[in-house]
Formats: C-alpha cells, sequence, structure tokens
C-alpha cells in the first residue's frame, strides 16, 4: 500500500485550488459538522459547480451525510466495478438491470414517492424499498418477470425476502438473468449459497459507500479485493495500522477530487491481509468482520421485514424536513414495539417532534403501522463525538424474543 505522506503530496499536485482540506477524518460526525471545509473551492463557483452530483448516506450508524462527487470522477470509480462486471459475468451497460432502492433521485433532488420506476433509457428498473410489505414483494416479483432482466442489483435481504416470495409461490426465476450483485449489508456464506440456489444465476459480494464509491468486490474464495484505483485502505487497532489484525477500516478516495475523504472511518471492521489470495489476484484482499447487517423487523404475524425499509423512511423524512437529522437509529424492542433515537443539529432545535411526525408519516407496511413507535430524543451538540456514532442503525435489544 501506499504511504499517507504520497498521497497527499498528490493530492496536492492534482488539485488546482488551494482551498481544499486536507484532514484526516476520524468520524463521519466530522463530516457532518465540517461538511462545507471538505468540500473543494473550486466546485463552489461556476462552472465546475455544475458537475456536483450529491449523494446521500445514512451509512451503518445512522449518520446522514451530503457527498459530493464531480460527475467524472464518480463515472470513472464506478467503471472499474463495470468493467469486472463485463469481464467476470457478461454484463454490460446494455442489458437490463433491477434494482430496489431507499429513494429515487433525479439529478440532486428527490422525487415523490414511486413504487417503482422504469429510467428514461429503459435499462434500469427501480423498486422503492419505502414498501416491503408481502403484497408489494409478489408485484415486484411480477414486474421483475415481465421486465426480464439481465441482472439484478440487491441489498442481501431484499434478495432473501424476494428468494422467499417466489418460493412460496412456486416460482422458477426469469431465463433471462444471469447474475446478481449484491452489496449494502454483510453477507455471509449461508445466505449467498441460499439466493445463488434460488435464483440459479453466479452473485458477488460489492463493499461499496456512498463516499467512496465502489472499495472492494468478492473473488471465488470469499475475499473482497481492494479496487485500488478508487481507494486507499487502512485497517486499524489502537491506533496503528495492521496487517492480518481486526481492526477498525479507514477508507481514503482516491477518485473524489470534489470531496476528497481522507482516511475515514467506515464504521465496519475487518482484516487486511498480507498474503496473496488463493485465487492468485494482485489486488490486496480485506476481510469484512462487522459491519452494516443483514436485518430484519419481525411483526406480529412472524413476517421479517428487511430493515432497508426503515432507512427508507429515514430517507424520505429528512428530505421532507429540510435534512434536519443529526442521527438516527432504530431498535425494536418487542415483538410490536420499535425505539427511534433521533437527534436533530443544533441549528433545527425543537424539530425533534415535527421529524417524529414526518417520519411516522412514512410508513408504508400495515403491520409496522400498527406497532408501538417511541421517540426518543437525544442531544446532538456536534461538538464532541456522540455515543450514537458507535450504534448500529438498525438493532433487537438482548433479550427481546421475537
Amino acid at each position: 500500500m501506499k504511504r499517507m505522506g504520497g498521497l497527499m503530496d498528490r493530492n496536492k499536485q492534482e488539485k488546482d485550488s488551494p482551498e481544499v482540506l486536507h484532514v484526516s477524518l476520524q468520524t463521519r460526525q466530522e463530516i457532518q459538522r465540517k461538511h462545507k471545509l471538505f468540500l473543494n473551492g473550486r466546485y463552489q463557483r461556476f462552472p465546475d459547480i455544475d458537475r456536483l452530483i450529491i449523494k446521500r448516506s445514512f451509512g451503518s450508524c445512522g449518520v446522514p451525510l451530503e457527498i459530493y462527487w464531480d460527475s467524472g470522477d464518480e463515472e470513472r470509480a464506478q467503471a472499474v466495478l463495470g468493467a469486472l462486471r463485463q469481464e467476470r459475468f457478461g454484463i454490460t451497460d446494455k442489458d437490463k438491470c433491477c434494482i430496489f432502492c431507499a429513494a429515487v433521485y433525479a439529478g440532486n433532488k428527490i422525487m415523490d414517492y414511486m413504487p417503482k420506476y422504469l429510467s428514461w433509457d429503459k435499462k434500469t428498473l427501480i423498486f422503492s424499498m419505502l414498501d416491503l410489505s408481502q403484497e408489494w414483494m409478489k408485484i415486484c416479483v411480477e414486474e421483475i418477470f415481465a421486465y426480464n432482466p439481465a441482472w439484478m442489483r440487491l441489498t442481501p435481504s431484499v434478495a432473501v425476502m424476494l428468494a422467499e416470495t417466489m418460493t412460496s409461490n412456486g416460482l422458477l426465476p426469469p431465463s433471462s438473468l444471469r447474475y446478481i450483485e449484491l452489496s449494502g449489508e454483510m453477507l455471509d456464506e449461508k445466505t449467498e449459497r441460499m439466493i445463488q440456489e434460488t435464483f440459479h444465476v453466479q452473485t458477488s459480494n460489492v463493499y461499496a459507500t456512498k463516499e467512496m464509491g465502489p472499495i472492494a468486490v468478492s473473488c471465488e474464495d470469499g475475499n473482497l479485493h481492494i479496487f485500488s484505483e478508487n481507494v486507499e485502505i487502512q485497517v486499524m487497532k489502537d491506533g496503528k495500522p495492521v496487517l492480518d489484525e481486526e481492526g477498525d477500516i479507514y477508507v481514503t478516495s482516491l477518485q473524489n477530487k470534489a470531496m476528497p475523504l481522507v482516511q475515514m472511518k467506515t464504521g465496519d471492521r475487518g482484516v487486511l491481509l498480507s498474503t496473496t489470495c488463493s485465487c492468485r489476484q494482485i489486488a490486496p484482499a480485506l476481510q469484512l468482520t462487522g459491519g452494516r447487517e443483514c436485518s430484519f423487523v419481525t411483526t406480529v404475524s412472524g413476517r421479517k421485514i428487511s430493515a432497508q425499509a426503515l432507512r427508507s423512511m429515514a430517507e424520505y423524512a429528512n428530505e421532507d424536513i429540510s435534512r434536519c437529522l443529526a442521527n438516527i437509529q432504530f431498535r425494536q424492542t418487542a415483538i410490536d414495539s420499535m425505539d427511534v433515537i433521533l437527534g436533530v443539529k443544533p441549528a433545527f432545535s425543537g424539530w425533534g417532534e415535527e421529524a417524529a411526525r414526518v417520519l411516522r408519516s412514512q410508513i408504508k407496511d400495515q403491520e409496522l403501522q400498527h406497532m408501538k413507535w417511541n421517540f426518543i430524543f437525544v442531544d446532538s451538540d456536534m461538538s464532541g463525538e456522540s455515543e450514537l456514532e458507535e450504534e448500529p442503525f438498525f438493532a433487537i435489544c438482548e433479550g427481546v424474543e421475537l
């Protein structure tokens, strides 16, 4: 791996504006608190400002961020994954794709909620994760069959729900389907095998964030191989970088010149391997040991709903209330009860009750609507780090039998 000093020198040469802030980051809250300082000064003026893409991210700990990308840089970051997709699975940008997402954006603005949306070029059929009810999942399966995609991009938990819907209705996958790309959550071997066997396709596990783009992709031996063109990774233990030991994952973007984040703490944990993977790829290998879990809310009837529905609710609600949320976590405390821990940014003091009302209005699933929603408001003083930074976006209280 390159030395950080060399990276900093190169960044200084590449950026034509002295206004960009070169700082080693510790937490997502640091980015949220000093948000504008991380934007390269040239992108705050015409004509470069017109090339900005804004991406929204809640991360694994429920700290909402706005991430800026130059459209050209974002395209290059995604291109490395696209090239691998074509080389290994024969998938090109001409192939039809189905995806499930938390919210749909047109340019840099959120679109009004739509259960499904077909892209302008008719190459991507997008389903909302705001409603993941049994009725809607059945409709999704029908729509996927009618659309005949070559591949799908899914979180593991949504892939499991689709697989269970197909199995319960005695359906085989569309003959057109060749590949499923899984990302957004931790993926275990058992879950991946079940998805492969149900859909009769090859799969890959992609480690990516809105801040960095594609970070790594799995090989046949289960290790994640780092996209060295896009990122530099360090695993830190007791404040020092380590190899072959578990620690916190820090990532530096090598592509994003608009918002160049250096040593960002992802909130995930892993092991950076010093040895060459048995698949013989040259790219460094990473093993994820902790991160965004494939989590499910369990309802009174015993149904399991992907926690991605909660993420979608939070994203739509946050847009409706001027992105006032500093942090948000969900905690299922009983079969019929959910705690929502809310913190609003200091500039929006007193908006907590309104945030709770708007969030409550986003619930589409009838069983979720009938749960007891307990809103807990916390101090979100951004001058210091919150203990919530280490808490997962969704968790189930210990000792609760679901």
